[in-house]
């Protein structure tokens, strides 16, 4: 539900379905891995945002037909989850019901919408779930919102179980943009093979088990969640890299821009939490295989612990995080395949979670020779520890870091973010 401020500035809903141009076989059926059924109760919600001239080749008639189109090899997004009798574990019955279609329009325009906190762009693609009833529950739906001057964004609602960010963007919604130009469909990509069988490692600190939710996929929070962000352009960065490493850093202690912005805000919410910060947290980064090559959740799960975080110069986490090696994404795999998906299980907020999707092709789409003017991907199903994403800035500059926590806890972080000397700009 959206606020009461907010309810007029989408309106004029309309609903459809588009199903792919060629019939599944019957039977066919799609197995998650045990890495997918770990991201079942968390959803990617991207939205992307076109100028009037984009928006001639972005027409609801012509993304239809594409999708149309592109779902031929596609098929796996069509079908709806179900249960095995025997075991209880989901599966996708490949049935061709069809991803969803949203149409809407606004009275703001492009300008007034990027001017705006990226928070409220929630507004422009479905919060839809999965369940309570599974066989009615689209994975996919997409969002066309059109806007006052002409612009419109296009929203992506994407089950995680299906894949990684860099699955749902680089693959399957660039994908969508060279089919546009008339390419053929390209395959869809291998994906992990189910394997249950004994652990072989311990039990992973990245994941954390929560009360059974039956067919109701969703994080079952204590704290309601709220979300803001922070856009830092790029002389901000140069400021930020200048105020932790110095003049001139030594190339031995060079550290990414993703850890030295995480190492800031771990500190922040450390001081924030006073007497309950933050000491285990993880990281989620993009995986080594190309989401062209296989298509499901590949990302890198690995997880760090500090002590007295909130006395800790920034520099020493930001460098703790750089120098991760503890690896989780196997373990993760293997406990939930060994019981055969039978529990369920959170990774985002799970600990203080932070995620780096600085390197995820979201500008690769384009329309009409342009490309999105502003990308925005946030994750609904996050756990109460909260949940930090950092990706390219609008145009792909700087960066936009979207800030997921309970909402109790927003205006001490805020607070803090301020109280530091770091140029760290807050969007209101």
């Amino acid at each position: 539900m959206v606020l009461a401020k907010e309810d007029s500035l989408v309106y004029g809903f309309k609903l459809s379905s588009v199903g792919s141009g060629k019939i599944t076989p019957a039977d066919t059926v799609h197995v998650p891995s045990g890495m997918d059924l770990a991201m079942k109760l968390h959803y990617l919600r991207g939205v992307y945002f076109f100028s009037s001239e984009a928006a001639e080749g972005l027409s609801v008639l012509k993304i239809k037909e594409t999708i149309f189109v592109w779902l031929i090899e596609h098929w796996r997004v069509l079908g709806r989850f179900r249960r095995s009798e025997s075991s209880g574990r989901p599966f996708v019955k490949c049935n061709d019901c069809g991803a969803r279609f949203i149409e809407a329009q606004s009275d703001k325009t492009l300008e007034e919408w990027l001017g705006m906190d990226s928070s409220i762009h929630k507004l422009l693609a479905s919060n839809q779930i999965i369940g309570p009833e599974l066989f009615f529950s689209p994975p996919v739906l997409f969002q066309w919102t059109r806007f006052k001057c002409g612009g419109v964004s296009i929203g992506l609602s994407w089950s995680h179980i299906l894949g990684d960010a860099m699955a749902a963007s680089e693959y399957f919604f660039n994908g969508l943009s060279r089919t546009m130009t008339g390419k053929e469909p390209s395959p869809y990509p291998e994906t992990s093979k189910p394997n249950i069988h004994q652990l072989k490692h311990p039990s992973p600190l990245a994941l954390k088990k929560v009360d059974s939710v039956g067919d109701h996929w969703i994080t079952p929070n204590n704290h309601k969640m709220e979300t803001f962000s922070l856009v830092l352009t790029p002389t901000q960065l140069n400021s930020l890299e200048l105020k932790l490493l110095g003049q001139n850093p030594n190339p031995a202690e060079e550290i990414p821009t993703f850890e030295l912005i995480c190492g800031v805000i771990w500190q922040c919410v450390a001081k924030m939490r006073q007497g309950s910060e933050p000491k285990l947290v993880t990281i989620c980064t993009k995986g080594t295989k190309p989401a062209v090559a296989e298509c499901g959740n590949n990302q890198i799960i690995s997880t760090v612990e500090a002590a007295d975080v909130a006395d800790m110069d920034p520099k020493s986490l930001a460098a703790m995080l750089a120098k991760r090696e503890s690896y989780e994404e196997t373990q993760i795999g293997e406990l939930v395949e060994s019981e055969n998906g039978a529990s369920d299980y959170i990774v985002y907020g799970a600990n203080l979670t932070f995620v780096n999707w600085e390197d995820s092709d979201f500008y690769g789409f384009e329309a009409e020779g342009h490309k999105p003017v502003c990308v925005n991907y946030s994750i609904q199903g996050v756990g109460d520890e909260g949940a930090v994403l950092v990706q390219p800035g609008p145009n792909g500059e700087g960066r936009l870091v979207n800030l997921i926590f309970p909402e109790k806890e927003v205006v001490g972080l805020k607070a803090e973010l301020r109280k530091n000397d770091l140029m760290l700009e807050i969007n209101n």
